[in-house]
């Protein structure tokens, strides 16, 4: 009886144990290996508004900071402010993306005037919500006057008319509350409570966490280092009168800093965080650094396995075919997965008039690039 069992027992551990294995292997044959090589296959220009557009009798230049394909539209939005007809946040269709004739659908929802400085979007991986983030570098004690500058956004993919401000209550008009944490966990040696400037400019999404991408650190915005550091914090649903909210955890912690000098020593510095992003494609984040001086504009591109970052590993630069590192020549400042192989990078030049391919960029232009991934 005992040996009928025993061969029994192991019997059935040795069929679960085929099953497994088979499950491993299917799930393994449906992931993506990962990324070998990059090269920028296209390069363009989005017309943000016409040529004409001004603000108090000067012209308004486009400095898209963050896009985001949401599988439907590309959500694309400006650092600066335009006239009240205009939005900051806009949408065009993708094969309109650099029809200068195709006026994109500007986002008017009261929110997105309420919010300052928008730097990156971000999306669930179940494609369920579409997030946008400021870049919570500066408040007015004793005011809500820059209240503005710390906001979330977040809202169902699709309804995009219909933005809600991401904050421990339902009534609240910006994210400030949460400035303190983030604040706290960003403390140093030299500021032990709370750092007291710091500057946003990364959000990405996991199936519980978000992740918000800091690119600089210091006593102001005058006196600041700049850094590539990574704080998470988890998020769940919570379903109300008023529908289905986002809520924040209070687990804010550091997970990632990571020093792109020390990684690859023969790019050129300081390089900083310019953006952060989930790929659901490949199970991976992707990394932007730029460079930006008063003559110079520059930016790599780097990825990292989700289990690496959150052990604080460093990112592995992305090279082309020829192992050289793949360079923009334009401050990168937002990417978008396009599908399992592209990648959409949307650059923020500021008022740097730079070519992009045969044309020169125009105030109201965001120059643009497509990276196909092997």
């Amino acid at each position: 009886m005992h040996l009928v069992a025993s061969r029994a027992t192991r019997m059935l551990h040795n069929s679960l144990l085929i099953v497994a294995l088979l499950a491993s292997a299917c799930k393994t044959a449906k992931t993506l290996p990962g990324p070998q090589a990059a090269t920028i296959t296209d390069q363009g220009l989005i017309t943000c508004f016409s040529a004409s557009t001004t603000l108090d009798g000067k012209a308004v230049w486009c400095e898209a900071s963050a896009v985001a394909y949401d599988g439907h539209n590309l959500l694309i939005a400006n650092d600066k402010n335009g006239p009240d007809s205009l939005s900051s946040v806009f949408t065009k269709t993708p094969a309109a993306l650099a029809d200068s004739t195709h006026s994109p659908t500007y986002l008017m929802s009261p929110a997105y005037a309420e919010g300052q400085k928008y730097e990156d979007f971000a999306q669930t991986p179940n494609r369920k919500f579409v997030l946008l983030v400021t870049a919570f570098d500066r408040i007015k004690p004793g005011s809500t006057d820059w209240n503005g500058y710390n906001t979330i956004l977040y809202w169902h993919t699709g309804d995009e008319q219909h933005p809600q401000v991401l904050a421990p209550n339902d009534t609240g008009l910006s994210s400030i509350p949460y400035r303190d944490k983030l604040a706290r966990v960003l403390a140093t040696n030299e500021f032990p409570d709370r750092i007291p400037y710091f500057k946003i400019e990364g959000l990405a999404a996991t199936d519980q966490h978000l992740l918000f991408g800091i690119r600089e650190v210091g006593a102001s915005y005058t006196s600041f280092r700049p850094v590539a550091k990574i704080i998470s914090v988890s998020y769940f649903t919570e379903t109300t009168n008023q529908g289905e909210r986002l809520r924040l955890g209070d687990d804010w912690r550091m997970v990632a800093d990571f020093d792109a000098a020390k990684a690859e020593p023969s790019l050129p510095q300081p390089l900083s965080l310019s953006s952060l992003e989930y790929d659901p494609y490949r199970n991976c984040f992707w990394l932007l650094t730029s460079l930006e001086t008063k003559d110079r504009l520059d930016a790599y591109l780097w990825f990292i396995k989700p289990t690496d970052l959150f052990a604080n590993k460093p990112f592995t630069l992305m090279r082309d075919s020829q192992r050289q590192p793949l360079r923009f020549g334009h401050k990168a400042e937002d990417l978008t997965p396009l599908d399992k192989n592209r990648l959409l990078v949307i650059h923020d030049d500021d008022r740097f008039q730079l070519p992009v391919g045969t044309q020169i960029r125009q105030p109201n232009q965001a120059p643009y690039a497509i990276v196909t991934i092997k």
